[in-house]
């Protein structure tokens, strides 16, 4: 028998969480507490693409857009969609290894795209899920390879661990203890997720972020309550909070989620403290994989300043109705004429 369904999330989390339960491997990013988390920052619908033959089953959860919602697109003569994967990672996931379940669950998924005006799609593949990239290009997706991203493998001594660690880092955490400087995984109170909001906007204030990396107060509050997510923070000797990450954890892995400084607090070096301190607690807590993750050109040095091992990072896009993206697209160009990067995807969403 063969069945291929999908559902909006927050309509039905518990079929979804006992599927979720059977597979393996799975990532925190899979999870239903994150998931309605990440829906809160998206502006979209969170959806479960569902295939199951003989028992069997593979699925994906993907956030529905509706583009007739971006201020520029409001004149749209027909109702138009796109859909991405949740921030900061997923894919495919099943109770079978057998790649064939994976790729009816893709070619189901175009299928009801060019059905409901779903006119394209945006993949971020969690590096652990080694196998989906070539899944997706032989299904018809563009496939790239964004970045080689950087992770610490815990299942060594926390001496070799530091070895690796460049001879500036050591010296940073070496002034940071001198300072007075001391780690701790914070009570989610109401005061520490302000706290961290407020030193994290600053943060993105002084980067010039995009707007989608502001987030918004539903979001933290909702990340802030998954049992996966830990608040982390360095304080100095006063007990001013001056530097703080979220982590997300799953049964292995401790990824490095969000995290920010004052930067008044510089020259303590707070941020080389906290990502040290997370990595040993990362290890102490039975974890194998401390994933700090890719980003810009000085963020990477920022992480690779910590660890000589590397995974390969890859992206997935898919055009599902040619005509009707490149005419969203030659809307947008009509309106902002100005911006040449042709590269982004999708090109209408450049401004987000």
């Amino acid at each position: 028998m063969k069945n291929f369904e999908v559902w909006n999330l927050a309509d039905d989390r518990q079929r979804y969480n006992k599927c979720l339960e059977k597979c393996n491997p799975r990532t925190v990013f899979h999870l239903t507490e994150y998931l309605l988390a990440e829906a809160e920052a998206e502006n979209g619908t969170t959806v479960v693409f569902y295939y199951e033959e003989d028992g069997m089953f593979a699925l994906i959860p993907e956030v529905l857009r509706r583009i007739n919602d971006l201020p520029y697109m409001v004149e749209l003569e027909e109702e138009l969609y796109d859909m991405i994967t949740p921030h900061e990672y997923s894919g495919i996931v099943s109770n079978s290894y057998d790649k064939a379940l994976k790729n009816k669950l893709l070619k189901n998924i175009l299928s009801y795209c060019r059905k409901n005006n779903i006119i394209c799609q945006f993949i971020r593949l969690n590096p652990y899920l080694a196998e989906l990239p070539l899944i997706y290009k032989e299904n018809g997706f563009d496939v790239f390879h964004s970045n080689e991203q950087v992770y610490v493998n815990l299942e060594q001594t926390e001496e070799n661990i530091m070895k690796q660690y460049r001879s500036n880092v050591r010296r940073n955490i070496k002034r940071a203890k001198r300072e007075g400087l001391t780690f701790e995984i914070a009570e989610k109170s109401l005061f520490n997720v302000n706290a961290f909001q407020g030193m994290y906007r600053k943060s993105m204030d002084l980067l010039g972020a995009r707007n989608f990396f502001y987030f918004n107060n539903r979001y933290f509050n909702k990340l802030i309550e998954c049992d996966c997510s830990k608040l982390a923070f360095v304080k100095e000797e006063t007990g001013k909070i001056i530097a703080a990450s979220i982590m997300l954890l799953d049964r292995n892995t401790a990824y490095y989620h969000l995290g920010c400084s004052d930067r008044e607090y510089s020259l303590k070096r707070p941020m080389n403290y906290l990502m040290h301190s997370m990595i040993l607690w990362s290890r102490r807590m039975g974890k194998q994989i401390f994933h700090l993750g890719g980003g810009h050109k000085s963020l990477m040095q920022f992480k690779e300043a910590y660890s000589e091992t590397r995974i390969d990072y890859y992206v997935a896009s898919q055009i599902c109705d040619q005509k009707k993206y490149l005419n969203v697209c030659k809307k947008w160009k009509e309106q902002f004429s100005e911006i040449e990067d042709e590269n982004y995807y999708p090109l209408y969403r450049y401004n987000e």
